[in-house]
């Protein structure tokens, strides 16, 4: 399926700057922290994240991001054996999420210095959450998956500190039609603009 949505989208982009001006490419690169607030005693760990972004126009853009991340938190409900906590902050599991997805951009601020870009899109997560079972005397680590789709929304503040450079923050979350909100993350961003 995402080798599919990729093979449908790219051509699609390549076909509609043909009958435009020459663009501008921005890659990027962010990481930080992400948290859930849907998990019971989740503590936050690392993300990373990988766009593409192409100017349609000077305040339009189109990205295909790929975006990975975990962090732990106390299983109850999947595990038969909860009581099973094996780390000094309480958590017993891990849960991580991949997601590739395609969204749009807006530069609501866009002046020499810096430029406010909200967006929102649409994308293939796989969540990933692995947690303590017990079976036969024997207790090992279980792993549950699935792929859905996901609505990620980000907010980064970008400052040009090159021509072509620009370092920044990115925050954001994912939206799950089944769960209200179910990643949080933030951190640091940089980024390489093509002309």
């Amino acid at each position: 399926m995402r080798i599919q949505l990729l093979f449908w989208t790219l051509p699609l982009i390549a076909l509609s700057s043909f009958g435009q001006d020459r663009k501008d490419l921005t890659i990027s690169l962010a990481g930080g922290f992400l948290n859930s607030p849907y998990y019971e005693k989740a503590h936050a760990k690392g993300f990373y994240s990988f766009d593409f972004d192409y100017h349609l126009s000077k305040r339009h853009l189109l990205a295909v991001n790929y975006f990975a991340g975990k962090h732990t938190y106390y299983d109850d409900v999947l595990s038969n054996d909860p009581g099973m906590v094996s780390r000094p902050d309480g958590t017993n599991s891990d849960a991580e999420y991949r997601t590739f997805s395609v969204l749009y951009r807006y530069k609501l601020i866009d002046n020499t210095v810096m430029s406010l870009v909200p967006a929102a899109g649409l994308g293939i997560m796989t969540h990933t959450r692995e947690y303590p079972y017990s079976e036969a005397n024997k207790s090992y680590p279980a792993i549950s998956s699935w792929t859905d789709l996901v609505f990620p929304v980000n907010l980064d503040i970008n400052f040009k500190f090159c021509k072509n450079w620009q370092a920044g923050l990115r925050t954001g979350f994912l939206i799950h039609p089944d769960y209200p909100i179910l990643a949080l993350h933030a951190g640091p961003k940089l980024s390489y603009i093509i002309k």
